[in-house]
């Protein structure tokens, strides 16, 4: 695992991304996902985090996480507060490690994403995640390099939004590192 802040390590065919795990923090509440765009290279149609691919540019995979959340679903970054990061996720298809930082909005909300990127936002209510039996583990397999894995699965709003493969992992360990919802009310 590398830090959060400075200079990325450079490592041959290897890619690096960061997201935000972002919690609006209503009354009750709420995890926003997007839709990925049908037309992207990587993840077309995936219910995921908001984020993307580290750039040069970039003085780390949070201010990678805060650009593509703002980008992605046109909230400034400014109105996000990071209070955690959970443990790195590599892709299996793509071979992407990815940094995943849960990050606190204020509300009121007002989305403006973007479609080049974003299909639609979605904000689950934060309380589903921790239904007994919310995550389903084995109900999805992935093949790579040959190997096929099981993957953890939720599935939201009558089967609407299917979260699997890394973001599923992210879910699983926000849940496992904050263990009430409540924390973020």
């Amino acid at each position: 695992m590398w830090g959060a802040r400075g200079p990325l390590p450079k490592v041959a065919n290897v890619l690096f991304a960061a997201v935000v795990v972002p919690i609006v923090r209503y009354e009750r509440p709420a995890l926003i996902v997007v839709r990925r765009a049908a037309h992207l290279r990587r993840n077309p149609g995936q219910i995921a985090f908001p984020g993307g691919i580290v750039d040069a540019s970039d003085a780390g995979s949070d201010a990678t996480a805060l650009r593509e959340f703002e980008e992605e679903v046109g909230i400034s970054r400014e109105r996000v507060r990071l209070v955690s990061r959970l443990a790195d996720v590599v892709t299996l298809a793509a071979s992407v490690t990815v940094s995943p930082y849960v990050g606190v909005i204020e509300p009121p909300i007002v989305y403006a994403h973007d479609p080049a990127e974003t299909a639609s936002v979605h904000e689950i209510a934060l309380a589903e995640i921790y239904v007994p039996g919310a995550l389903r583990r084995g109900t999805e397999r992935v093949e790579a390099s040959g190997v096929r894995h099981d993957v953890p699965t939720w599935i939201f709003d009558s089967g609407e939004l299917h979260v699997w493969g890394a973001t599923a992992h992210m879910l699983a360990d926000l849940v496992e590192r904050f263990p009430n919802p409540d924390t973020f009310a």
